[in-house]
């Protein structure tokens, strides 16, 4: 086990860990509804890359090759230092821990990691390409659902957490898959933040899904992703194509739909809706979307108050969603405005913009005396999720 680990006296809960499709990931399953429309691989002229299409839409915000035959090495970018983020260095085979769960495990033992939330690579960007299509939607997500569970499993061990998609397009059938997972045993689900087919995830027309979710004692997690709000945003202000790589988007569009605004203004929604108010026990999370939109969300809310809420919004918020903070952020400010109970750390893992070593985080909290250190790198992730603790 890591030394580091050890000198801790306490293993950690990663919440935020990654694992690289398979090339079937969306096919091993495919529905033959859409089979006239069904995802299929092609070849770029240009550098010799296969990507994935969706019909005839193609995931341009994942750059990369979308077999990962060959992937950049784990925290390469931080190795590198700020300022070099040109070039992922000497590019790796794709290692067995990377799409493996049971290697993934060994790794997990050797970093003295005892549970980890995974998420997709390629297929957190690719639900914008068939956003219009809401019988697509739910046969690719439910298709890819599937072979989650099989390679990685919803929960496996209590130790690996594949987190499925599901998708407010349709509120009737959001229940269906949420129900699909919830019988394979998962803790947690991922949803796209932002509206939904023009409505608020506060509107009432879901209220079965939150119903639903609650009473399965399950989570609710927003991930970073190409969560369609620079989409909305370009027919506004006129941007035209914004289907292109992560890594090229424009700062205006960053600043003005980008992941930080598209989550400040979804939490907006929820509180103000009154979500949290008709499902008290409702646990939502932010994970790799940093704590900059922290500090104007509580602004904001401090600002226009309780309104006709049963309690001031900030206090609903204190309670019921958890932040993930990048390492390189003021993790003790954020502790100022939302409590050290509700801050978990999270690697990124194995993607070049995380960490080589997930225990290293800890580096960052020598402001935090050993409990709360504890929290962030442990506790704090366990109580999200649910499950056994360690001693």
């Amino acid at each position: 086990m890591n030394n580091q680990v050890q000198e801790l006296g306490y293993r950690l809960f990663d919440s935020d860990n990654h694992y690289y499709e398979s090339e079937d990931a969306f096919l091993r399953y495919l529905d033959p509804v859409i089979k006239h429309n069904a995802p299929r691989w092609v070849q770029m002229e240009e550098n010799g890359q296969r990507r994935l299409l969706f019909g005839d839409r193609m995931n341009r915000f994942m750059g990369a090759d979308h077999t990962f035959s060959k992937v950049g090495q784990p925290g390469i970018f931080a190795a590198k230092g700020p300022g070099d983020k040109g070039s992922y260095g000497e590019l790796l085979d794709c290692r067995p821990e990377f799409r493996e769960r049971d290697a993934r495990l060994a790794w997990m033992d050797e970093q003295g990691v005892e549970a980890a939330l995974l998420f997709p690579s390629l297929a957190l960007s690719c639900e914008q390409l068939f956003v219009d299509d809401v019988t697509a939607t739910y046969a690719n997500l439910h298709a890819f659902n599937r072979w989650l569970d099989e390679d990685w499993g919803f929960n496996y061990q209590d130790r690996i957490y594949g987190v499925p998609i599901v998708s407010l397009l349709d509120p009737l059938r959001a229940v269906d898959e949420l129900e699909f997972v919830l019988a394979r045993n998962t803790p947690v689900v991922l949803l796209r933040a932002g509206p939904v087919g023009g409505r608020s995830p506060a509107d009432p027309i879901y209220d079965r899904f939150w119903k639903t979710l609650t009473d399965a004692d399950a989570a609710v997690i927003y991930h970073a992703t190409d969560d369609g709000y620079r989409h909305q945003m370009g027919e506004l202000w006129g941007w035209g194509n914004v289907n292109v790589p992560a890594r090229n988007i424009p700062p205006i569009q960053h600043i003005i739909g980008g992941n930080s605004r598209c989550i400040h203004d979804t939490f907006v929604a929820l509180l103000y809706g009154k979500v949290f108010e008709r499902f008290p026990t409702l646990r939502l999370s932010a994970i790799e979307l940093g704590m900059d939109w922290v500090p104007g969300l509580v602004a904001n809310l401090e600002q226009y108050g309780q309104a006709d809420l049963s309690e001031h919004p900030m206090e609903t918020f204190r309670r019921q969603v958890w932040v993930n903070p990048f390492e390189t952020e003021d993790i003790a400010g954020l502790a100022t405005l939302i409590g050290t109970d509700r801050i978990m750390f999270g690697s990124d893992w194995p993607h070049t913009d995380g960490l080589a070593e997930p225990v290293t985080y800890k580096d960052e909290l020598e402001s935090f005396d050993k409990a709360a250190v504890r929290k962030i790198m442990y506790d704090n992730a366990r109580a999200f999720v649910g499950g056994p603790a360690q001693s």
